[in-house]
């Protein structure tokens, strides 16, 4: 089984892929490839020169290539995706068999408090700046991420505003849903 994990920023992607990867899942992270790229390239990783370095990559070699180095990587029977961007990504992942995507949101004020307490280089510090990347983000203009229509073609939705007990139990009704 493959599950595919879509979401803005700070949304919870990764805390939902943890839980996987603590079900047996390997975990692969569309960012970390893409930082990967970057760092080779002596690039500095920020959200800002993500965005920019991602949407170039793409209109380069495709809008499904960070989906095919993340397949490439696959090694167990069932691994979860996080950090999807593009239809193009979606699409290729529908190809393979047993693939779900799951959609992770939550309201603002939370995403931007989780951006500020985790504290990672580069990362967003302010309201202004936050919705200015989403914006940048969301409909796909200028060979930019898609993000309104890839949370469209999500299977399940969960909203993270809650606990991290709560978090997990709303992934494990997904989970539920999708073994039946």
């Amino acid at each position: 089984m493959i599950i595919g994990v879509v979401g803005s920023i700070a949304s919870g992607k990764d805390t939902v892929a943890e839980y996987f990867e603590n079900k047996g899942f390997q975990a692969i992270s569309f960012s970390d490839i893409l930082r990967e790229i970057m760092k080779k390239e002596g690039l500095d990783t920020s959200v800002k020169n993500m965005t920019e370095y991602g949407n170039a990559l793409r209109e380069t070699k495709g809008y499904d290539y960070l989906a095919r180095q993340a397949f490439k990587k696959i090694n167990k029977k069932n691994a979860v995706l996080t950090s999807i961007r593009q239809v193009g990504e979606i699409e290729f992942l529908r190809t393979k068999p047993d693939f779900h995507l799951i959609r992770v949101d939550a309201p603002i004020e939370l995403r931007l408090k989780r951006l500020i307490d985790r504290k990672r280089l580069g990362d967003i510090k302010n309201l202004k700046e936050l919705k200015e990347i989403e914006k940048k983000q969301a409909d796909g203009t200028g060979g930019g991420m898609n993000m309104n229509k890839c949370y469209k073609l999500a299977d399940y939705k969960i909203i993270n505003d809650g606990t991290l007990q709560e978090l997990q139990e709303k992934v494990e009704k997904v989970l539920a849903k999708i073994d039946k």
